[in-house]
C-alpha cells in the first residue's frame, strides 16, 4: 500500500515560512540583505548530535533548511530500509543534504556528489564537505537534467538561494524575494562524473529538488536512472504535477512507495526501482 505523508510537526519556522506576509516583509525590509551581511561576518554554528558533523548558516533560507533537514529530517524515511553507500545530490543548495547522509547512516566514508548550478551554495557545500573529511563527496558547480552532450545551459539565480531553478517560473503564491538573473553554467553530464568517482557503482539514493525542472530531468537522465536504486524527489506544483513525475518515473522501473510531505507548494516523495 502506498505510503501517507509521515512528516513531523510544522515547526515555528516552518509556520512562517508558510505565511506571505513574512514573505513581503522580508522584500521590504531587505532582511535577505542584513542576515547575508551579517551572517556572512559571524556564522551561525551547530553540530549535529549523531555524528558531531559540523554546519554553518549563512543564508537566510538557510535557517528553514536547516529545521526541515535536521529538525523535521524530512529525509529520514529515505534511509529507512535501505542501506546507503552512496548518493548523489541534485540541487545541493548550501549542502544539507550531504552532512544529513553522513549523520544518518554514521558514515562519513560515502561515496557522494553534489550538484549545484548557484556557485554562491556550491562553496557553501565544499566547505561543509571540507569541514567535516566527507572525502568521497566530489562537489560540482553546474546545471543537472539537460541531455548528454550539452555543454552550457542557462541558470535562473535568485535571490531566495531556494528559488533558484533552470526554469524561470517562480512559486506565484508565494511572494518573490526579488528578480531571477539568467546566468550561463555548465551543463553537467552527472550519470559521466558519478562513473568517474565511483567507477560504476550503483546509486543507494539519488535526492532531486530542483525547483520545477524534475520531469525535464527524469526525462533526459536515462543513464543515471538506470544506475540509481531509491529516488526521494520533491516536485514543486506551479510546475508540474505528482503525476506528471510518477508517470515519467514509472516509464524508466520506479515504484513510489511513499509521500513524506505535501503542503499547497509542493511534495517530498520516495520512488524505489521496481
Amino acid at each position: 500500500m502506498l505510503g501517507v505523508p509521515k512528516s513531523a510537526k510544522p515547526t515555528i519556522i516552518t509556520k512562517l515560512a508558510g505565511m506571505p506576509v513574512v514573505h513581503r516583509a522580508i522584500r521590504t525590509l531587505r532582511l535577505q540583505e542584513v542576515a547575508k551581511g551579517a551572517l556572512g561576518l559571524v556564522p551561525l554554528r551547530r553540530k549535529l548530535k549523531r555524528s558531531g558533523c559540523e554546519y554553518r548558516v549563512r543564508h537566510l533560507e538557510s535557517l528553514l533548511m536547516a529545521d526541515e533537514i535536521f529538525s523535521r529530517e524530512i529525509y529520514r524515511e529515505a534511509f529507512e530500509n535501505k542501506t546507503v553507500r552512496t548518493f548523489v545530490d541534485l540541487g545541493a543548495n548550501v549542502g544539507y543534504f550531504t552532512l544529513y547522509a553522513a549523520d544518518c547512516t554514521g558514515r562519513r566514508d560515502l561515496v557522494g556528489l553534489a550538484v549545484d548550478a548557484n556557485a554562491a551554495c556550491t562553496s557553501e557545500v565544499s566547505w561543509h564537505v571540507s569541514q567535516n573529511g566527507l572525502s568521497g563527496t566530489r562537489v560540482l558547480t553546474g546545471v543537472a537534467g539537460y541531455p548528454p552532450g550539452v555543454a552550457t545551459a542557462t541558470f535562473f539565480v535568485n535571490p531566495s538561494n531556494v528559488a533558484s531553478s533552470a526554469q524561470p517560473a517562480l512559486n506565484p503564491d508565494v511572494p518573490a524575494k526579488g528578480d531571477s538573473k539568467a546566468v550561463t553554467v555548465p551543463a553537467i553530464d552527472v550519470a559521466a562524473e558519478w562513473v568517474k568517482i565511483s567507477g560504476g557503482r550503483r546509486i543507494d539514493l539519488l535526492k532531486v529538488d530542483v525547483e520545477g525542472f524534475e520531469c525535464d530531468l527524469i526525462r533526459n537522465s536515462v543513464e543515471l536512472l538506470e544506475l540509481t536504486d531509491r529516488l526521494v524527489l520533491e516536485w514543486h506544483k506551479w510546475v508540474t504535477s505528482l503525476s506528471e513525475v510518477e508517470s515519467l518515473l514509472n516509464v524508466r522501473g520506479f515504484r513510489r512507495t511513499t509521500i513524506i510531505s505535501e503542503d499547497p507548494h509542493c511534495g517530498v516523495a520516495i520512488f524505489d526501482r521496481a
